[in-house]
C-alpha cells in the first residue's frame, strides 16, 4: 500500500516537473525570438534568396538531437547549485550578448552579411538566459552542444566552405560533418560506439548530399543543408537507441525526473526580457546601401563595351570568384586609358588610366556578403565614407577612396550594381589612382579576408576611426562620374 502511494506521488511529481521545464524553455525561446526578430527576418530572406546562411536554422535542430541523446545516456546529477554564481554568470552572459549587438556589430557594419555577429550574440543570449533559469551546472553539462554553434560561426562556415571549393556540395558536406559530430555526442556511451556512429553518419550523409547536389542542381541550398543532415542524425540516433534498448522497455526516460533545484524569480524573468527589449531596439547595420539598377540586356561576353574616347589596353580573367560567389561567377579586369588628356583630370596633361573590374554573379544577394572593398588586397588601408553618384539611365553608383599608408597612394573606387536581363547581376568597379604615371600601381582583385586581418584587428581594438579616412577630398569624383556615364551609355540598351 505504501509503495503504491509513493508511486502515485512520484507520477504526480513528474507530471508537474514537465510543465515547469517547458514553461522555462518557452520563455527563453520567446525572449530570443523577440530580441533578435530583425535578425531572423534578415536570415530567412537571405536563405530564400539562395545564400548559404540557412545553416543557422539547422544548427538548433542538431543541438536538440544531441541534447536528447545526451540526456538519455547520462544519469541524473546531484542538485548542487550556487544561486549567486548562477545569477552573476547568467547576467554576464546576457550583457556580453547585448554588448556584441550594440557595440561590436556596428564596428563591422560593412561586413555584417559576412560575419553575422548577431547570430553569435543570439546563441550567447540563450546560454545566459538558460543559466539564469536552470543554473550553471545543468547548463554546462551540455558544454559541447553550446560550443559547437559558437565555433561554427557564419564567418568560419563561409571561410571553410570557400577553402573546400565554394560549391553547393562543399557547403552541405560541412553540415554533414556537424550532424555526424552531433550524433556521436548523442550516442557515445563508449568511444567505439561514437566512432561507429560518426563513420556511419558521415558516409550516409555524404552520399545523400552528393546525390542531391548533382541530381537536383536547382534545389534550394537550404533543402540540402537541412534534410540530409537532420534526417541522418535522427536515423542513426534512433538505430543506436533501439539497439541499446533491445529486450528492454522503449520508454525514453526510465528514471524519475527531478524537479528543477533552481527557482526562477520574477526579477530573473524581468531581467531576461528587459535585455531582450534592449536588443530588439538595437538596429541592424544597413545591409545593402547601394541600390541595384536595371541594366542592359545580357550578352554572351560579360565584359563591358569600352566607350568612345577610351582605348582598352588589356584584359585579365580571375577564377577565384567561383569559390566565393558561385560556380558561374566571373571577374574580368579591363584596363582602359583616355585617348586624349584632359587638363581637369591631370595638370601635366597625362592621359588617365582606369581599371574597370566587372564581377558577374548569378544571385545579387551574394554581392552584399562580400562588399567591393573586401575583394582587393588592402593592408593598413583607410577607407572614406561613400558618396552617392547618379549616373544615367537610372543607374546609381557610390564612390569612396582608399588610402594606403604603406605605399602612400590613394585609390578612388566608383562602383554600381545592375541586373542584366536573365537575372544575373554585375558589380562594375572603376578604379583610379592619384599616381597618374602609366605604370602606376593598382590594387589586385583578390580574396582579402586574410590580408585585411590587420585592419579587422585595428577595427576591433580601436574602433572605426582607425580604418576610416574622414579627410578625403574625392579628387577624381568628377572624372569617375563622367567615365561612369560614358560606360553606361556605351552598352547595348
Amino acid at each position: 500500500m505504501g509503495s503504491h502511494i509513493l508511486k502515485i506521488s512520484s507520477i504526480r511529481a513528474e507530471s508537474g516537473i514537465v510543465p515547469r521545464l517547458t514553461v522555462r524553455w518557452l520563455m527563453i525561446a520567446a525572449a530570443t525570438i523577440f530580441a533578435f526578430w530583425p535578425t531572423w527576418n534578415n536570415l530567412w530572406r537571405s536563405t530564400v534568396d539562395g545564400t548559404a546562411i540557412g545553416f543557422v536554422f539547422v544548427l538548433p535542430l542538431l543541438c536538440l538531437v544531441t541534447a536528447v541523446g545526451t540526456d538519455l545516456r547520462r544519469g541524473p546529477e546531484l542538485p548542487i547549485h550556487d544561486r549567486e554564481t548562477d545569477k552573476i554568470v547568467g547576467g554576464i552572459g546576457l550583457l556580453v550578448a547585448l554588448g556584441m549587438q550594440a557595440l561590436l556589430m556596428p564596428r563591422f557594419a560593412e561586413n555584417y552579411e559576412l560575419m553575422h555577429i548577431d547570430v553569435l550574440s543570439a546563441w550567447i543570449f540563450v546560454w545566459g538566459a538558460a543559466v539564469l533559469m536552470f543554473g550553471l551546472r545543468p547548463v554546462n553539462r551540455y558544454w559541447l552542444i553550446w560550443l559547437a554553434p559558437m565555433v561554427l560561426s557564419p564567418l568560419f562556415y563561409r571561410t571553410l566552405a570557400t577553402e573546400l571549393g565554394g560549391t553547393r556540395f562543399a557547403y552541405s558536406v560541412i553540415m554533414v560533418f556537424v550532424a555526424s559530430a552531433a550524433t556521436t555526442i548523442a550516442v557515445s556511451r563508449t568511444w567505439k560506439r561514437g566512432l561507429v556512429a560518426f563513420l556511419v553518419s558521415t558516409g550516409l550523409g555524404t552520399a545523400l548530399v552528393y546525390y542531391l547536389s548533382h541530381q537536383y542542381p536547382t534545389v534550394p541550398l537550404f533543402i540540402i543543408q537541412l534534410f540530409p543532415t537532420v534526417g541522418i542524425a535522427l536515423l542513426v540516433g534512433a538505430l543506436f537507441y533501439l539497439y541499446e534498448r533491445r529486450g528492454k522497455s522503449l520508454k525514453p526516460f526510465d528514471r524519475p525526473l527531478r524537479n528543477p533545484s533552481t527557482k526562477s524569480s520574477n526579477w530573473t524573468i524581468v531581467f531576461v526580457f528587459g535585455v531582450a527589449i534592449l536588443m530588439f531596439l538595437t538596429p541592424l547595420p544597413n545591409q545593402q546601401s547601394l541600390a541595384i539598377s536595371q541594366g542592359p540586356p545580357a550578352t554572351a561576353d560579360p565584359r563591358l563595351v569600352v566607350p568612345a574616347g577610351w582605348s582598352q589596353l588589356s584584359t585579365e580573367e580571375f577564377d577565384w570568384p567561383r569559390r566565393y560567389f558561385g560556380s558561374t561567377s566571373t571577374l574580368t579586369r579591363q584596363t582602359i586609358r583616355a585617348d586624349t588628356p584632359n587638363p581637369a583630370w591631370d595638370a601635366l596633361m597625362r592621359p588617365r588610366t582606369v581599371q574597370m573590374d566587372v564581377l558577374q554573379v548569378r544571385r545579387p544577394t551574394t554581392l552584399a556578403v562580400y562588399p567591393s572593398s573586401s575583394t582587393y588586397e588592402l593592408q593598413n588601408a583607410r577607407v572614406s565614407p561613400t558618396v552617392q553618384v547618379e549616373l544615367t539611365r537610372g543607374v546609381t553608383a557610390e564612390m569612396y577612396t582608399i588610402v594606403d599608408d604603406n605605399l602612400l597612394l590613394t585609390w578612388s573606387n566608383l562602383n554600381f550594381i545592375w541586373t542584366r536581363g536573365d537575372g544575373a547581376a554585375q558589380r562594375v568597379s572603376l578604379i583610379t589612382v592619384d599616381n597618374h604615371e602609366p605604370d602606376a600601381y593598382f590594387p589586385e582583385p583578390s580574396p582579402s579576408m586574410a590580408s585585411n586581418g590587420s585592419n579587422s584587428l585595428a577595427l576591433l581594438l580601436r574602433g572605426k576611426s582607425s580604418t576610416e579616412d574622414n579627410e578625403s577630398q574625392y579628387k577624381d569624383l568628377g572624372m569617375l562620374e563622367a567615365v561612369g556615364r560614358l560606360i553606361v551609355e556605351a552598352q547595348q540598351w
